[in-house]
């Protein structure tokens, strides 16, 4: 049963709205679109008028412009006495928060979130301390018979008591007028009748209430009805002492504590950022999946920079320790070419006047190894013989000639241990021993009899598999030939590399040309690795800026990546946004909403990209035997890098958000 409600005639007493020739007209030239063409309304504080007219008159405009989300283009428009053109958009933003409430057809209620979240929204935005927001949500819950349902979240709740949620989130901020566009325009006939007892009820207890409507019922329990036709509204009535274009004094409603400048905004705004930092972690916990996506995205990029980082470091500083341990007992000997090699038997240890037994007679020497690289290009090495298998995979690691020695020298070990030895066998054999890495290419799991490989065209032996490369790493990678092999392929760089006692490269560098040539020792090329030690802190600096520019990249992509989903989310939040806007959100506040949301979700992948990082930087140095390395800066790096980048990928986004006009935004 509907209840009669109690007549309010306009008396005596100031206006609420006054509208005079008020006119709103979209776009501008032969393309303008007249919505509003001459509306005059007046409206005294606690009635109930009821706008009708059909479908395209421009109602939805009229409301739009009387609830402040839209501006006119002609005419004048008061509010309690105050001309609302002379007002600035945050003290428009103010007066709609306090002085008006809006229920929709949609009722716009924020789905993720609970009833009593939905009602306290608009409180939340005039910065009602939280005792007194809770105060104020009951009551209004209780007054539309929803207290049992608070707790309740609005996607689990039914079209009428979505739609009491919306007016009781109206009533909650205890508007002066309550704005109802098709309020009950999607529910059946008890919903609606049930709709329509809450607004009188609303208006009995002092509120002004305007409703647009469709529905003639709804029109029946207004105290007036007016009707707007093809933008045009005239309901005769006029304020007393009023004139069509008087402009009386501005008055200011002294409730209106908003509308007095920033020091009486002050103490609320510590409560409003709380707010929309609560508001902000709702918003990626309500939303799952995509939460999970931009968290992804700025762990991966906060990870890989951490990561990347922290392996360089540990990098150069194996680099590093290497170099200085070679340059205390370790020189090269060059030949120069194969033809040099060969002409001074460079490798004939049988020989005593040959360079190498030269040098192996001089103080200081431990070991003598020789070693060559083989360039593929002339001699492609094969599992299988190339005769009989023409098509199948060439090797693509490296081909080197060495002999036993050299894999002494390097540390070297090999399984089974005599397979070392047979590369200096004294029978002619050709043979070979594997690094892991090549073995597992050429798909030979051990060094068993009939394992072979086939380079130029000859079978060469498999006698051993590398169990350890020692201080030569590629060594895990090579394909090592006994040097019997040498004498029928082209070889790049043959060389010997000396171990010495510690201390005496330097010595023995001076010494050697001398022992191998003492008419022409200048043509002796003779490095010590302790020469390279210099060029360590250019090779690790160079290494570093490769990686962290690889690193920055990787990021900014995340960047890229999370920016994209933010303003994707930012467009399907549209009404959402537009909601805010219409109960008193100011741009600002919702750019600093999404801006929240940006800083929070890269926050959180600063620190698990951090964390993700420092296992990696873990787990690839147990893997290559280094000692880990990171500056504790980069993992606070990596979280500040989450951060930035977070707040640069909501900066659009946020942006677009705060422009975002509420009445175009409510028509997506």
């Amino acid at each position: 049963m509907i209840d009669e409600p109690s007549p309010r005639p306009p008396g005596a007493g100031h206006p609420l709205l006054e509208i005079r020739d008020l006119g709103r007209v979209y776009g501008s030239g032969p393309t303008a679109t007249t919505a509003l063409a001459s509306v005059n309304l007046t409206v005294m504080p606690g009635e109930l008028v009821a706008i009708v007219g059909p479908s395209g008159s421009g109602k939805s405009t009229l409301l739009n412009i009387l609830g402040l989300l839209d501006s006119p283009t002609a005419g004048l428009h008061r509010f309690a006495g105050v001309d609302v053109s002379d007002l600035s958009e945050r003290e428009r933003n103010a007066l709609r928060s306090e002085k008006v409430g809006f229920v929709f057809q949609d009722s716009h209620v924020l789905l993720d979130d609970s009833a009593a979240v939905n009602v306290s929204l608009g409180l939340k935005i005039q910065g009602i301390p939280r005792p007194e927001r809770r105060t104020r949500v009951g009551a209004a819950l209780a007054d539309l018979g929803m207290t049992g349902r608070a707790d309740e979240k609005a996607q689990n709740l039914s079209g009428g008591e979505r739609q009491r949620v919306a007016i009781a989130r109206a009533m909650a901020t205890d508007p002066s007028l309550l704005l109802a566009d098709e309020p009950t325009g999607a529910l059946d006939t008890e919903n609606t009748a049930r709709i329509i007892d809450h607004l009188l009820a609303v208006n009995r207890a002092g509120t002004t209430v305007l409703v647009i409507t469709h529905d003639e019922t709804v029109a029946a329990a207004a105290t007036r009805v007016v009707r707007l036709i093809n933008g045009v509204l005239d309901d005769g009535v006029r304020a007393p002492g009023s004139a069509e274009h008087d402009a009386p004094e501005k008055t200011t409603d002294s409730s209106n504590s908003r509308l007095h400048g920033w020091p009486r905004l002050l103490p609320g705004l510590r409560r409003r950022l709380t707010d929309e930092a609560l508001d902000a972690i709702s918003s990626h916990s309500g939303r799952p999946g995509r939460t999970v996506l931009l968290l992804t995205a700025f762990l991966l990029g906060a990870g890989g920079l951490v990561c990347s980082l922290g392996v360089s470091q540990s990098a150069a500083v194996q680099v590093s320790e290497r170099l200085t341990r070679a340059g205390l007992d370790e020189v090269v000997v060059r030949a120069g070419d194969q033809a040099a090699a060969i002409r001074t038997g460079f490798y004939d240890r049988a020989d005593s006047t040959s360079p190498i037994a030269s040098i192996e007679h001089l103080d200081g020497v431990r070991e003598v190894g020789f070693v060559a690289a083989v360039p593929s290009s002339n001699a492609p090495l094969t599992l299988l013989d190339p005769t009989t298998v023409p098509a199948q995979q060439i090797f693509a690691g490296p081909v080197r000639v060495a002999d036993a020695e050299y894999l002494r020298v390097q540390g070297a070990t090999v399984r089974p241990s005599h397979g070392v030895g047979l590369l200096d066998n004294t029978w002619g054999g050709r043979v070979a021993v594997l690094g892991r890495s090549a073995a597992h290419e050429l798909g030979i799991a051990a060094a068993r009899t009939g394992a072979a490989v086939w380079i130029g065209g000859e079978r060469v032996d498999v006698v051993g598999i590398l169990d350890d490369t020692g201080r030569d790493p590629l060594l895990d990678r090579s394909v090592i030939l006994s040097p019997t092999v040498a004498s029928s392929l082209t070889i790049d760089d043959p060389q010997l590399v000396v171990r010495t006692e510690p201390g005496f490269p330097a010595p023995l560098a001076a010494a050697i040309p001398l022992a191998v040539s003492i008419d022409q020792p200048e043509s002796v090329k003779v490095e010590t690795v302790a020469d390279l030690r210099s060029l360590h802190t250019g090779v690790v600096s160079d290494l570093g800026t490769l990686i962290g520019i690889s690193s920055w990249i990787l990021l900014a992509l995340a960047t890229l990546s999370a920016a994209t989903a933010m303003y994707l989310s930012v467009q399907a939040r549209a009404r959402e946004v537009a909601l805010r806007r219409a109960i008193g959100a100011s741009r600002l506040s919702i750019w600093r909403l999404f801006t929240c949301e940006g800083l929070m979700i890269g926050a959180a992948g600063g620190l698990a990209g951090s964390t993700l990082g420092l296992c990696g930087v873990l787990a690839v140095c147990a893997v290559q035997a280094w000692t880990p390395v990171l500056d504790p800066g980069v993992l606070v790096g990596g979280i500040v890098a989450g951060c930035a980048t977070g707040v640069l990928s909501a900066a659009y986004p946020a942006l677009i958000a705060a422009r975002l006009d509420p009445a175009t935004a409510f028509r997506r």
